[in-house]
């Protein structure tokens, strides 16, 4: 039964650590990090701690956040392998950056938290001191911050409110290939927006019209003649009135389509060479005044 219990404790325990390292691993991590966190939910072990050695050889002073991280994962782990010698190693490192870090007992297996608390107890002389001096610099950085808020309120409060805003319009590209004016009425010229989507509604209306007309007469039977009909009916099967009455429909149909689209391909040129990305408009509220600064940015 002991035996039983021992083992169900120690396949709990490696269930357990996946989501113990998903947990406890904070979100902004290098991308090693993350990757050896992956590897670590799986449990591989090995291929976990191998990545984390290779990332403290080539980052010998990470950041405390990614080094806390690479430490817990790289001690939970040796001690996973059986190395406890390298594991007590890990959890040394890792109290040197944060002396007061503490493994979730609700979380992690007693058995690594004790190991944990053993390694703070037989280091605590060292602990102490480099604790007394982490907690005096975060006083400090506090401080600091402090101050600098004062300062920058002071300053607002000496200067008053702000004397412009400054409007930023990000401008789309892609309207630049959109008939009607689409360009045009994004670069501020509606002037030249409203005649351009004019002219492609009047031009795409006619072409629409004509192709209709055209297929109103070619399906019209009663226009038709026979080849046998000695007058009016030179190229059968419509009598020459209505070839006449075809031919002005075509006229009309190709010439408003090329009009429309060189009206198009104008509205495109002249879209992508008046086009600025980005737009700053400067707002004075006391002298009521607007100023245009144009921004290129690709």
């Amino acid at each position: 039964m002991i035996r039983s219990a021992l083992a169900c404790a120690l396949l709990a325990s490696a269930l357990l650590l996946p989501a113990v390292a998903a947990a406890q691993v904070p979100g902004a991590l290098h991308p090693d990090l993350r990757r050896a966190n992956a590897r670590f939910e799986f449990g591989a072990w090995a291929d976990a701690a191998a990545i984390v050695r290779q990332y403290l050889a080539d980052h010998p002073k990470p950041p405390e956040q990614d080094a806390v991280t690479a430490w817990r994962i790289l001690g939970i782990c040796e001690w996973h392998l059986g190395d406890k010698a390298q594991a007590r190693a890990a959890f040394v490192s890792l109290l040197s950056e944060d002396p007061d870090y503490k493994l979730d007992p609700f979380l992690v297996p007693p058995a690594i938290v004790e190991f944990f608390e053993e390694v703070r107890r037989a280091h605590e002389a060292q602990l102490g001191p480099l604790r007394e001096e982490k907690r005096a610099l975060r006083e400090q950085e506090r401080l600091a911050e402090e101050a600098r808020r004062r300062l920058f309120a002071e300053e607002r409060a000496r200067s008053g409110p702000p004397t412009k805003v400054v409007k930023v319009q990000e401008r789309v590209y892609a309207l630049n290939w959109v008939p009607f004016g689409a360009g045009q009425f994004q670069n501020g010229q509606r002037a030249k927006g409203t005649a351009i989507a004019a002219g492609e509604l009047v031009l795409g209306a006619a072409n629409i019209g004509a192709i209709l007309l055209h297929n109103r007469l070619a399906s019209d039977t009663s226009r038709r003649c026979a080849p046998s009909q000695t007058t009016g009916c030179s190229h059968p099967p419509f009598t020459d009135s209505v070839r006449r009455d075809l031919t002005s429909v075509d006229v009309v149909k190709y010439a408003s389509a090329g009009l429309f689209w060189a009206l198009y391909a104008y509205g495109v040129v002249d879209a992508h060479l008046n086009y600025v990305p980005r737009v700053e408009t400067e707002i004075s509220p006391k002298a009521d005044q607007v100023s245009l600064a144009l921004a290129w940015d690709w």
